[in-house]
């Protein structure tokens, strides 16, 4: 078992796991709860079960949970799942007590955004969308299931992952939080959506696509624009400009040596 200031974490290899896990739950607390300006009123039990364990059954928790704590089952031995199980407690939270509106995509990209730099496999897979123009990206009703093939998984995620970084670039932190305010006083959240960003719902992936570009090349969490490297800002009439005044500078240093020591 290990405590930190808002949660308490169980698990069953031993106490440098457990305290490496517990600073991820609290990393996750601290990070999101901050950006959500929300927190969670009863105290975190996070019990990270062994493979092949079952949840459901109450004879194996470990002893010391109170009855006010908020049981939360981590099954799979991962910072990244302990990240995402502590993010969506405090989802829950901000939009109580209509938690079960706020879809999955905006879950999963706070989940990733909690953990730091979303995968790059993930950004150019999204990215391609754009750069070679032969696919859109999934509306609303698409981002609601996750695919079952990786290649398309890749996609969703940098989808949703660019779509929290546009919100939080161009709206700022407190719109996100706001957003969730809104849905926690009943309004549907596609509604809220609408209400906070001022785009109507059928034009926002069109928005966002239309901003994928630049909101896919920004650093996490997705606050500042990311300097390319130089070669990738090149274009062929760069490399054509370069190529052609290598010799002319080859001349100008030979002209210039003879005249000087002539």
């Amino acid at each position: 078992m290990s405590e930190r200031s808002d949660l308490t974490l169980w698990h069953t290899q031993g106490e440098i796991r457990a305290d490496d896990l517990a600073d991820h739950g609290q990393g996750a607390y601290d990070l999101v709860s901050d950006l959500l300006d929300a927190s969670v009123d009863q105290r975190l039990a996070l019990i990270v079960w062994p493979q092949g364990s079952d949840p459901s059954d109450a004879t194996a928790y470990p002893s010391g949970i109170e009855e006010d704590w908020i049981v939360l089952h981590v099954t799979r031995n991962a910072s990244g799942s302990v990240r995402s199980t502590v993010t969506n407690a405090l989802i829950d939270a901000a939009a109580a007590p209509h938690g079960d509106q706020v879809p999955l995509w905006l879950r999963s990209a706070l989940g990733f955004w909690s953990q730091g730099p979303l995968p790059g496999f993930y950004l150019r897979r999204a990215g391609s969308v754009v750069l070679f123009d032969h696919e859109d990206y999934y509306s609303f009703e698409q981002l609601e299931s996750i695919p079952s093939t990786w290649q398309f998984q890749a996609k969703y995620f940098g989808q949703a992952g660019g779509m929290l970084a546009w919100m939080i670039q161009d709206w700022g932190p407190e719109s996100l939080a706001e957003l969730f305010r809104v849905t926690s006083d009943g309004v549907p959240f596609y509604d809220a959506l609408e209400q906070v960003y001022d785009i109507p719902q059928e034009r926002f992936i069109d928005e966002f696509t239309d901003n994928a570009e630049r909101a896919l090349l920004l650093l996490w969490p997705y606050i500042e624009a990311q300097d390319r490297p130089f070669y990738e800002t090149l274009n062929l009439n760069h490399v054509v400009m370069i190529a052609a005044a290598i010799p002319v500078l080859i001349l100008l240093f030979f002209i210039g040596k003879r005249l000087f020591y002539d």
